[in-house]
């Protein structure tokens, strides 16, 4: 078998590549997160607008989550977000040093470059994770050949581990919280709102399963 990362780190030190990439990776400040945090758990719960990622192809079924939304969390006001992205870029530019557009730093921002707005565990169909400040950062774009989904090998593997260690401990204390919410208030409630989004959207049972399975998958515990 012939691996091109192993090739790459023929040049470079791998320990070293991995721990500066990691620590390069731009968040929003703990205490500004706590702060955010609070406001949007207060949204979710008391039926102020938030936002999710669009759902299925062109996004077509995101009402399924909007409706799934009404049921769980008694709120009326779940929207899908402008381009998918919009929430999250405006946070990070709001309550960090850095945006993508500076107009020769007229805005007080510094302009970056080749970094990516991602979300660090996922579940952008799920208001209270798309939304978190904690759950988005600024990252590199060229650890995307270590982390996303296509790439296969023992480095890719390997550093797949290292970050969600690093992340898991850097915010356990906003993903305790966020888990203290699934069990508490999520879980006794998630059968049944399953089960009355399926009667009122009239969908077959081949529509529902596929969205179940998606559902549950993005209430999950981190």
């Amino acid at each position: 078998m012939r691996d091109a990362y192993d090739k790459l780190f023929v040049f470079i030190d791998r320990a070293e590549f991995f721990q500066n990439s990691i620590e390069d990776i731009i968040y929003i400040e703990q205490s500004i997160s706590e702060n955010l945090w609070s406001t949007l758990k207060y949204d979710v719960l008391n039926n102020n607008p938030v936002y999710i990622r669009g759902y299925g192809r062109d996004a077509k079924k995101t009402k399924y989550f909007i409706e799934f939304y009404k049921v769980l969390f008694d709120n009326n006001y779940v929207l899908k977000d402008a381009n998918n992205n919009a929430q999250p870029t405006k946070l990070l530019k709001e309550y960090t040093d850095y945006c993508k557009v500076s107009k020769d730093g007229k805005n007080g921002k510094i302009k970056i470059l080749n970094y990516q707005i991602s979300h660090l565990f996922g579940k952008t169909k799920n208001p209270l994770l798309f939304n978190a400040p904690w759950n988005m950062a600024y990252i590199p774009k060229y650890l995307d050949p270590f982390t996303g989904h296509e790439t296969q090998g023992k480095h890719s593997n390997e550093f797949k581990k290292l970050i969600s260690s690093v992340l898991k401990d850097k915010l356990s204390y906003f993903i305790d919280d966020y888990n203290k919410i699934i069990d508490e208030f999520v879980s006794s409630r998630l059968e049944d709102a399953l089960d009355q989004t399926r009667r009122n959207l009239r969908l077959t049972k081949k529509e529902f399963k596929r969205f179940e399975a998606d559902c549950r998958l993005e209430l999950q515990k981190i």
